[in-house]
């Protein structure tokens, strides 16, 4: 399992072994844990894992950053003698020593981990606020870790940072899950805490697990979610939240630069990343490093304006040339980056190669900027249902029931739709339809999964928010992200996903991020916050998304690497796909490929390359 993990951490590795029985004869508990390191902070021989603290005989694995431990250690002191190390990896260990699972809700940052606690023999796994750290388990049991506390029939419990460390085990059967299966398939990547492999399960973010052993045969499973702390910052007007939101984006562009490694930029050239390379400009001297992925195709480049921002700011700047033949020789590396099947992460991967031959270590995204100030066509579309007459919604069902029978267009869906947010943000994000989901797989199975969580939030726009982070930034941007980027030993930090700016944007008003009286103009209070650092020609210009030229590259000379996977009868059925339906849709894309997308069928090639990689297959018999 360790090894399968060194790309995650090649500079240092450790395991150790614990028999429990040793300090309590009546309990026959083993553990064993592992760690590979990517050494950021205090790079030296100090910083290894496993951590031990000697004098509670503590251990500790942990992987990601804590990006305030300098301010916790402060609060700790010298309270358990002399610090033997610089890292935050100590001062996790030392504030859970003090706080327990108190400590998590305290740390800001992004985090998975596990301690071995002597003193309580359990074994208590935690995951950060976010989910920016992903977070595995194995025990045997069909049952997910959303119950509050159980008891499995197994003595074996496993966790890891991947799925395939698990996989890598040879105790975990290599069995598609075909819940799995179907999330992929609804939402092009599945949605925590499933996971694409059988009884392998994500722990939630902000999410406590604690492990002990009830007898020879069972353990128990405590899973409890920790508390976080909102600070009060609610302004009275805009302009005094538009104060405080530059405040606390710079401090946490501060927070994220913490790195004894080279650091670089993602720069696409849209507002989030131009925003984070401005923001940088304000906290240090040094000179970013930044890194675009440019294409042939001007409808699809940014080049004109990652150069005028690498310009404006005196970046150290680098352009990475993808084409269609490059794409070609660097896919069968890409694909093997995957975690789990997805039908996004490739456009991370080429340019997370690119930063780590650079000699960079850690990159900045503006990853989450979209979610928080309201970038995306949901929050527009949950607001035009909810101004939307009784008589309008009535009208507009009685329109989708006759248009349903022929069409499942997100617009007959949404019509069709209680139009609550949630239905909304669920139909926003379908990437097939529940009708084809039960075309397209050979045993579907029908998902309850809730993205409506349970708070108390009445803005339409903060609950679109809450839902895009919980939802497709956690399961979709930050899980392959981390993947992707982890598989080239890059660790990408994103300063818009941060504790204190999150409280912030989230505690004003809905209106105050979408209602403008400049048009359409995408994000306006990010916008309005950084006008005097930005240019207008990024403010104002329409929101273009970083992809590559899929459309076009898969009815050229992609078209045949796609073509002969499906027409693998053996492999697209071990994938749990039927192939006349992944043909039939596969005929329509190369007819028209705008009326089908070309997210549709390449999320079903990556299934069907991910699970012949990974020698993953379906069992019907589940």
């Amino acid at each position: 399992m360790n090894s399968a993990l060194r790309h995650r951490g090649p500079d240092d590795r450790g395991m150790v072994n614990i028999n429990a029985a040793a300090f309590a004869p009546d309990q026959s508990i083993s553990v064993s844990l592992g760690n590979t390191r990517l050494a950021i902070i205090d790079v030296s021989s100090a910083g290894h894992q496993p951590m031990h603290d000697p004098e509670t005989g503590n251990w500790l694995t942990y992987n990601g950053e804590t990006y305030n431990y300098r301010q916790l250690r402060s609060e700790l002191g010298d309270e358990f003698g002399p610090w033997r190390s610089n890292t935050d990896t100590e001062v996790v260990l030392r504030a859970y020593r003090k706080w327990g699972v108190d400590a998590f809700a305290r740390m800001r940052g992004m985090f998975a981990l596990a301690i071995w606690d002597q003193n309580k023999r359990s074994l208590v796994l935690a995951r950060d606020q976010f989910g920016i750290k992903p977070l595995y388990c194995f025990f045997g049991s069909s049952e997910p870790l959303s119950a509050t506390s159980s008891t499995i029939a197994s003595n074996m419990f496993m966790f890891s940072s991947e799925v395939r460390a698990l996989l890598a085990s040879d105790l975990v059967p290599r069995t598609l899950s075909l819940s799995g299966l179907s999330s992929l398939l609804e939402f092009g990547s599945v949605q925590a805490p499933l996971t694409i492999v059988n009884n392998v399960w994500s722990l939630m973010p902000a999410t406590c697990l604690t492990v002990t052993e009830k007898s020879e045969s069972q353990l128990g499973l405590d899973v409890v979610s920790f508390k976080i702390g909102r600070t009060n910052t609610r302004a009275s007007s805009r302009q005094q939240a538009k104060a405080e939101l530059r405040r606390r984006l710079e401090d946490s562009l501060k927070q994220h630069l913490v790195s004894d490694v080279p650091l670089g930029i993602f720069l696409s050239g849209g507002m989030d990343s131009s925003a984070t390379v401005a923001l940088m400009s304000q906290v240090t001297s040094e000179r970013p490093r930044t890194f675009s992925v440019v294409f042939s195709e001007r409808e699809f480049t940014e080049s004109e304006h990652s150069q005028a921002i690498a310009t404006k700011f005196n970046t150290d700047h680098c352009e990475i040339r993808l084409s269609e033949q490059s794409l070609i020789s660097a896919l069968p590396d890409a694909l093997g980056a995957l975690d789990q099947p997805t039908m996004d992460g490739i456009n991370t991967y080429v340019v997370s190669k690119a930063v780590k031959e650079s000699g960079a270590t850690v990159a900045l995204s503006g990853l989450g900027g979209d979610e928080l100030f309201g970038g995306y066509p949901s929050f527009h579309r949950a607001l035009r249902m909810e101004a939307a007459s009784g008589l309008m919604k009535g009208v507009l069902r009685s329109v989708a029931r006759v248009g349903s029978l022929a069409n499942e267009s997100k617009a007959i869906l949404l019509a069709a739709s209680n139009g609550e947010a949630a239905a909304v943000y669920r139909i926003s994000r379908q990437l097939f339809s529940t009708r084809t989901v039960q075309e397209l797989a050979i045993s579907p199975v029908k998902i309850d999964e809730s993205y409506c969580y349970s708070n108390d939030e009445r803005d339409t726009v903060n609950l679109i928010s809450r839902l895009e982070m919980h939802g497709y930034m956690s399961n979709t941007l930050l899980r392959d992200t981390d993947s992707v980027s982890m598989a080239n030993s890059l660790e990408v930090r994103v300063p818009f996903v941060d504790k204190e700016v999150a409280d912030c944007v989230l505690s004003m008003p809905g209106n105050w991020k979408l209602n403008q009286s400049n048009g359409h103009q995408s994000k306006p209070l990010l916008a309005e916050t950084l006008a005097d650092l930005l240019p207008p020609e990024v403010l104002y210009r329409p929101k273009m998304g970083f992809t590559l030229p899929f459309e076009k590259w898969m009815t050229l000379q992609l078209k045949d690497h796609i073509s002969s996977v499906f027409a693998d009868t053996s492999q697209l059925n071990s994938s749990g796909l039927r192939q006349d339906s992944v043909n039939h849709l596969w005929r329509r894309f190369l007819r028209r490929p705008k009326s089908v997308g070309w997210s549709r069928p390449w999320t079903l090639y990556v299934l069907a390359k991910w699970c012949q990689l990974n020698n993953v297959r379906v069992a019907l018999e589940q």
